[in-house]
């Protein structure tokens, strides 16, 4: 999904006549960036964009590190 599409999907969900918030279930990847500490992950960063709404979201996953 490129930038203009996701402002189009804003700008459609915002006048829409149902407020509802949206649940964001519809999820479009674009990209993935992992921390490291070692050879052990640390933390994962997940950055989507909801197809639905156009929202950015992000997800992010915090692994424990053994030491």
């Amino acid at each position: 999904m490129t930038m203009n599409q996701a402002a189009a999907l804003r700008v459609r969900w915002k006048g829409r006549a149902d407020l509802s918030p949206c649940a964001h279930r519809d999820l479009t990847l674009k990209g993935r960036y992992l921390r490291w500490k070692g050879i052990d992950l640390k933390r994962s960063l997940e950055r989507y964009t909801c197809n639905g709404c156009g929202k950015p979201v992000v997800r992010t996953l915090k692994t424990p590190v053994s030491h």
